[in-house]
């Protein structure tokens, strides 16, 4: 299977090249990652990244074919991982596998100038606000790297049939995803672990830690998602959005932990487990333009939304030993209401500066959960080129004031010619343990990276 698929991708490589001047248009990107992380004593070790990406669309007008095909080798992940298949699929939470495969996009359409009709594995782009989109419900995450990776490597594709009509300065978007494709978790004793806490027992008991699969929904129409989005283009640019499935947010359910002993290893299954549940959200976005000035909203009330209680209410005992416990309930429903403001400013020619400033209301909050009633992100950003956009640099800060947790990320990029470009970029995380940006506060560190795309 893994020769098979290596094939495949040589292939397409080859097709891709040698017609592309009767109907293809062809474009790829190689990328030699390597990270240095400042926290070796408390985190584990990151391996250098080879990742490829070839992006195939036919350009046939009527009927057209769009593939997007990434892989490589991911040094982010623990190895080996012998019983993953090399091509990723939308049915695991946990696919720390290297060499990988993925198709990021692979769809078929049929476009008129009223019409389009699109079915395959598609990402959607709803919503207007940058980085922490609000509208944008139908593709799930990866969290392997959170924000080491930007939203559009995060987002993960989907099986799903969409179909859009277009009237004038009106348009409308159907879009049905039949079946769950969860969002993706790094290995609980992996550099990028949500729960932090669990390498330290790792490390200090020497322990052999469990990563369970969680039960998923059931794969039937049944258990799929529907978004619908009206959309008006003019001198103000609106939309509204529904969406009614599965919350693509990452959310626990507590089992029961077991600590166990095997051939004089301690071996731990925490507990922990991902847990899906449906929601329904009604959304608002609009956009302009004035002068130097383009301003972002937008808003949703979103019914039956699940959060977690605070970790230490989860039940866990205080002086563990090697048995089966039992974790109290840790999830709570609640509607929110989620709003969001978007500024982009050209303080001169090659220099733009972004902020943005978002906020969540928890309307039914019990005092048992970590999340406050209001909790807010302001992030900002500001990138600039120079000599001739030879060298472009990007500093991007992000601020939760609720708990006080934030992220700060620098980049600089030397562009040789349009194929190669080499950059550093160095990223920090600081808060409490349980906050947003707090639980990264070991995986500062230094990236180097070159580039050579066609």
């Amino acid at each position: 299977m893994k020769r098979a698929l290596i094939v495949a991708f040589l292939l397409t490589i080859f097709s891709s090249v040698c017609f592309a001047d009767d109907f293809l248009s062809v474009s790829g990107r190689l990328e030699l990652r390597g990270v240095i992380p400042l926290h070796n004593n408390d985190t584990e070790t990151e391996y250098p990244n080879l990742l490829g990406r070839v992006k195939v669309d036919t350009t046939t007008p009527t009927w057209r074919c769009r593939m997007w095909l990434e892989g490589g080798w991911d040094g982010s992940v623990s190895l080996p991982v012998k019983d993953r298949s090399v091509l990723k699929v939308g049915d695991k939470v946990y696919q720390s596998t290297t060499p990988f495969l993925e198709f990021k996009e692979l769809y078929g359409s049929y476009s008129t100038d009223f019409l389009e009709i699109r079915a395959g594995i598609q990402r959607f782009s709803w919503g207007r606000l940058d980085e922490y989109s609000i509208n944008d419900l139908l593709n799930p995450l990866d969290y392997s790297q959170f924000l080491g990776k930007s939203l559009e490597d995060r987002k993960i594709g989907v099986p799903s049939l969409s179909a859009r009509i277009n009237k004038n300065d009106w348009s409308m978007e159907a879009v049905w995803v039949p079946i769950l494709v969860p969002y993706r978790l790094p290995l609980l004793t992996e550099r990028w672990s949500v729960f932090p806490e669990i390498i330290s027992v790792a490390k200090n008991y020497n322990a052999e830690i469990i990563t369970q699969e969680p039960d998923l929904p059931s794969r039937t129409f049944e258990n799929g998602s529907v978004g619908l989005r009206i959309q008006n283009t003019g001198n103000v640019d609106w939309g509204v959005t529904l969406f009614h499935g599965y919350d693509l947010r990452p959310v626990f359910k507590a089992t029961e932990p077991v600590i166990s002993l095997s051939s004089g290893t301690i071996v731990v299954d925490p507990g922990p487990e991902p847990d899906f549940h449906k929601m329904s959200s009604i959304g608002f976005d609009v956009a302009f333009v004035k002068g130097d000035w383009s301003l972002r909203a937008e808003a949703a009330y979103a019914f039956g939304r699940y959060y977690n209680t605070r970790y230490e209410l989860w039940g866990y005992p205080s002086t563990p030993t090697f048995g089966t416990y039992k974790l109290n309930p840790n999830e709570h429903k609640s509607d929110t209401i989620a709003y969001g403001i978007g500024v982009d400013y050209r303080l001169f020619e090659d220099c733009v500066l972004t902020m943005q400033s978002q906020q969540i209301v928890i309307t039914d909050r019990p005092d048992t959960l970590y999340d406050r009633q209001f909790e807010t992100i302001l992030w900002a950003n500001l990138r600039n080129g120079f000599m001739n956009q030879k060298i472009e640099t990007n500093l991007n800060f992000a601020y939760n004031p609720e708990h006080g947790d934030t992220r700060a990320k620098v980049s600089v990029w030397y562009v040789f010619t349009d194929s190669w470009k080499v950059g550093i970029s160095a990223v920090a995380f600081d808060g409490p343990l349980l906050s947003l940006f707090g639980r990264y506060s070991q995986n500062d560190q230094v990236e180097l990276d070159v580039i050579f795309s066609w």
